[in-house]
């Protein structure tokens, strides 16, 4: 296998979302919008994983708040749930070391990467946060190219920035339906951040790990 490129996810492959979700956001929405009076936190927890699970892989979060109304009152307009959500994710997020030393690694030898997140304009400040936006050679916020994972002109694009054929690229993210199959269908190479969780479809990536900081070895880089 033949890997000249890398390119990555952002959320849950460079940075921990989980976190700055259930941490950040999850604690904070808790306390300023839920009535305590009918929820303790352990059971709104577990009504916000159940939403969150449904709809965590959309890059419209109008869809999460929809979820909750069917569990909670929610006295605001989506669009005001919406902004408290990416305020609130943005501020949570913060830099995986073990990830960025595996970017600093892969800058020091001159190897090809980039970024391709699904996403709007809040994407651009996680990777700020993250401190990531010093180290990649450049970043694709689906967004703004104007389709998401798994579109293939997306991918493309990618590879274009990369000046890589696609066959020589290892696309690495979390997401099966967006990230493996979407870098699938252009031709790219695959590896799968587990999170704990087995593979469910068909068409399985060329690699599983559990951290992006496994891939300078498997790859024979570092």
């Amino acid at each position: 296998m033949k890997i000249s490129g890398i390119i990555y996810d952002l959320d849950d492959t460079l940075i921990s979302r989980d976190e700055a979700f259930y941490s950040g956001f999850t604690k904070k929405f808790y306390e300023k919008f839920v009535d305590k009076d009918k929820f303790d936190f352990d059971s709104f927890f577990e009504i916000m994983k159940s939403a969150d699970k449904k709809t965590k892989w959309s890059p419209e979060k109008e869809n999460l708040f929809n979820e909750l109304r069917k569990n909670i009152t929610l006295k605001e307009n989506n669009k005001f749930y919406v902004e408290f959500f990416w305020d609130s994710i943005v501020s949570s997020v913060k830099p995986d070391i073990e990830a960025n030393n595996h970017l600093k690694s892969l800058n020091e030898i001159n190897f090809p990467w980039g970024v391709l997140t699904n996403g709007y304009k809040y994407q651009h400040e996680k990777m700020i946060r993250s401190g990531i936006v010093k180290l990649a050679p450049f970043y694709i916020v689906s967004g703004d190219f104007g389709c998401h994972k798994p579109c293939k002109e997306v991918f493309i694009e990618a590879a274009k920035k990369i000046e890589l054929p696609c066959e020589e690229i290892l696309f690495v993210g979390d997401t099966a339906e967006t990230d493996i199959i979407g870098a699938k269908s252009v031709g790219m190479k695959t590896a799968w951040i587990k999170m704990g969780r087995d593979y469910s479809l068909q068409d399985k990536p060329d690699i599983e790990i559990d951290h992006v900081k496994e891939l300078g070895p498997i790859l024979n880089l570092f």
